[in-house]
């Protein structure tokens, strides 16, 4: 077996003066070269291939593209591979994690550097690289079911833009790779959903039918302003407002950002409305039009319990009483800790009783402190700058300890403070023309879902009834 792109090079070789295009000649060898794969690559021919694109830019340096690989086809015949092609495609998802690159996902995936820095430059001719979040998918489509470690695999890539578009890179017959833009033909249907707290916030409106996606943002959202681990009772009520998006033939695509999310909880109602602020920018209100944001989170755990509270106490290892300067939440190990404000980490390190220790420096004379911690988040160095809600580290039981839990304190102006009834202002208010525009906004989410609440209750007069 050999290569038929090194006995093109060597018949074309001897023969300088010859005119004929080598695409042409090898097109018209393969059948006798690889008859197998002529006659594969014949039996497809009813699934069709993609629409191929117009270039990304126009320029004498872009040739039209020759033809785009379909992901789910076999290889065609083509000039840049080796025999093997016999063997479909085959497509592996990549998740791409904090501080990584496209390029480094595909290297990682055992794709060359060449081809994984050809197919990155390609696609930023149609998204812009540097806004890729933590948790999208990439997938990979390898040529003629060779592993990811192969060198020169690559046959294409494919990832979500946002949610109506999709953009990716294939390879052409020339071997060269060929940016694509396409839009998703999808259904946009928004989905209203209301439920009572039996087991907990997240995990009923998960049973409710909520994704879990969707439920994790709602969680995050009023961790702003409600201790999520003391504040909710069972009775307590919410209600959610988001768009699902679904492809022609019915298939749940995606789903869209929350709109509108309520709890009913002791007695307090709190609304909570997504609203542009200026274009392409999104931010949540609540009903008055103050910001939903704070400088800190009501706690830096997604889940947990307290497990002890600020104030004097008796020490459960040294069994006399002592203050206590923050607030304990029970966990298990492994559990990630999240910064509670945007800052700057000025302490990281083992700190005596404290075991693993982080320190973090916020706007406002606020500082943060984490203890016991299992391990520190990668990448997390002193000196260096953290988000709100990013993931800085696990819970442990590391120091002094009895067991896993976060050890979690509020520093204000050098004095230590009690995070639970710490009370702090919205980081953003509306007014003038922006507090107009957001009433206007608020009452017809009000409208949408009184009318969504009716058809709701004649649906279900007529399940009854039948």
């Amino acid at each position: 077996m050999f290569a038929p792109s090194s006995f093109l090079e060597r018949h074309l070789s001897n023969r300088p003066n010859h005119t004929v295009d080598r695409r042409v000649l090898f097109l018209a060898l393969f059948p006798l070269l690889f008859p197998t794969a002529t006659a594969q690559a014949a039996e497809t021919t009813e699934v069709p291939p993609l629409p191929v694109p117009s270039p990304a830019a126009a320029g004498p340096d872009r040739q039209a593209p020759v033809v785009m690989l379909h992901p789910k086809l076999p290889l065609p015949p083509r000039l840049v591979f080796e025999p093997g092609i016999n063997e479909p495609a085959v497509e592996h998802v990549f998740r791409i994690r904090k501080g990584q690159s496209l390029m480094a996902v595909l290297t990682g995936a055992g794709i060359n550097a060449g081809d994984a820095h050809d197919a990155a430059e390609e696609l930023a001719r149609v998204m812009d690289l540097r806004r890729l979040k933590v948790g999208e998918t990439v997938t990979v489509t390898l040529a003629g079911g060779k592993a990811g470690g192969a060198a020169g695999a690559l046959s294409g890539l494919r990832m979500k833009k946002d949610i109506r578009t999709e953009v990716g890179v294939g390879r052409l017959l020339d071997g060269s790779l060929q940016s694509f833009e396409r839009q998703r033909r999808l259904r946009r249907e928004p989905i209203s959903i209301q439920g009572e707290i039996a087991s907990s916030l997240y995990a009923d409106g998960v049973k409710q039918g909520a994704p879990a996606a969707v439920m994790l943002e709602v969680f995050r959202l009023f961790s702003y302003s409600v201790d999520l681990q003391r504040d909710i009772h069972r009775g307590d009520r919410f209600a959610l407002l988001f768009d699902r998006y679904r492809e022609v033939d019915g298939v749940d695509a995606d789903y869209g950002e929350v709109e509108y999310a309520a709890l009913d909880t002791g007695g307090e109602k709190i609304r909570f409305y997504r609203f542009e602020t200026e274009p392409g920018t999104f931010a949540y209100f609540d009903a008055e039009g103050q910001g939903v944001r704070r400088a800190l989170l009501a706690t830096p755990l997604d889940s947990a319990r307290i497990t002890s509270s600020f104030g004097r106490r008796r020490h459960p290892i040294l069994g006399y009483s002592m203050m206590h300067r923050g607030v304990d939440f029970g966990a298990p190990t492994g559990t990630p800790i999240r910064a509670a404000g945007d800052g700057t980490v000025v302490s990281r390190g083992w700190k005596g009783a404290y075991g693993r220790y982080i320190r973090i420096r916020h706007r406002g004379g606020y500082q943060t402190a984490y203890a016991h911690l299992s391990r520190y988040a990668k990448g997390l160095r002193q000196g260096g700058r953290v988000k709100q809600g990013e993931v800085i580290g696990y819970v442990g039981s590391s120091g002094r300890s009895t067991g896993p839990h976060l050890h979690y304190e509020v520093i204000v102006n050098g004095r230590q403070v009690n995070p639970v009834t710490l009370k702090l202002p919205s980081n953003q208010s509306l007014a003038d023309e922006a507090l107009e525009r957001f009433r206007l906004h608020r009452n017809e989410i009000d409208r949408k879902l009184q009318e969504m609440a009716g058809s709701q209750r004649a649906d279900a007069g007529i399940s009854a009834v039948n």
